[in-house]
């Protein structure tokens, strides 16, 4: 991966790794992670980022609450309707988008054809979007102040649209 194309990842992101290892990881598709081991010379054991993505997964929830808060909405079924728009597989694959993880080839894969890869796109962007999110809690020390700042940058526009719906 380009070391500027990184770089411009980070400030998207608004996260500088420390540990750059976690954020290859998070940007690791478990299909690069199989053919690498399946190599019969050269094969190495290169983690992926479905754990990554689990545990990016938690923390988006909670973090887009608590943003939700912030931002002023006080019932529960507004932060649960609010909440589910933003962590959908297709406002996810929007984000991925606007970091441009597939147009400056940051995720590392094994899908095979362009087709195939159009076909999993949205899976793909989501699924990144989330150990992204995953990778940056765990290279704060697992700080939600910072991994919440990260998710409220990346988030912007959509935080913005329900400020709108919302009159805060």
């Amino acid at each position: 991966m380009e070391p500027a194309k990184i770089r411009e990842l980070e400030n998207r992101l608004g996260h500088e790794f420390k540990n750059r290892k976690e954020l290859y990881r998070a940007l690791t598709h478990s299909t690069f992670s199989n053919v690498e081991k399946k190599k019969p010379i050269g094969s190495r054991d290169c983690p992926h980022q479905t754990t990554y993505a689990t545990l990016g997964d938690a923390i988006l929830k909670a973090g887009i609450i608590l943003l939700l808060m912030e931002k002023g909405l006080k019932t529960k079924g507004d932060i649960t309707i609010s909440k589910a728009d933003l962590e959908n597989n297709l406002k996810l694959a929007e984000v991925g988008k606007r970091l441009r993880l597939f147009e400056d080839n940051l995720i590392l894969h094994k899908v095979g054809t362009e087709e195939k890869v159009k076909e999993g796109a949205e899976t793909y962007y989501s699924d990144t979007v989330e150990a992204l999110i995953g990778a940056t809690f765990i290279d704060s020390n697992c700080s939600l102040p910072v991994t919440k700042d990260c998710i409220a940058k990346i988030f912007a526009p959509e935080l913005d649209e329900i400020e709108r719906k919302y009159n805060l």
